[in-house]
């Protein structure tokens, strides 16, 4: 395997991590509460759960000390800072010693997601790529549906 090859595993096997570190404490089979903290997020919310995810556009630092400084501290940084403050980011991360990341952000709609992913400064700095997610007791209540369905059928 080549370097790049090695480091795209890296990469990729990274961003795998942080999206199972964030992913896995909003589903219903994990942690205290359960379906019932689903059922009572889906009663009392009208938004969709999303994933997004980064990662930088252009691999490697600014050329020059100065850039990076200037990129980091009005770029970067605020990004960052914007994300943490978020009361709709429900958790989220940047991969260890990385410029990939994702979080989980509760949207109306992936226009809204847009309209926050357009308003940071590093936007334009970033790849993108925002994915719905259903939690486990909705799809759930659909694999019943279903189910129920296919006995009908007999």
């Amino acid at each position: 395997m080549t370097l790049l090859g090695k480091s795209k595993t890296v990469v990729l096997t990274g961003v795998l991590a942080t999206v199972v570190a964030v992913a896995l404490p909003l589903l219903s089979a994990y942690g205290e509460g359960g379906a019932q903290r689903d059922a009572v997020r889906n009663a009392t919310t009208m938004g969709m759960l999303y994933l997004v995810e980064f990662m930088a556009a252009q691999p490697g630092a600014p050329p020059s000390r100065e850039q990076t400084i200037e990129q980091l501290d009005k770029v970067l940084i605020p990004s960052l800072e914007s994300l943490g403050k978020e009361s709709r980011v429900l958790a989220g991360g940047i991969a260890a010693g990385t410029f990939t990341g994702a979080f989980v952000i509760e949207a109306k709609s992936k226009d809204e997601v847009t309209a926050l992913i357009s308003a940071l400064p590093a936007s334009s700095m970033m790849k993108w790529q925002v994915t719905p997610i259903e939690t486990f007791a909705y799809r759930a209540d659909i694999e019943k549906k279903t189910v129920q369905g296919l006995r009908a059928q007999k």
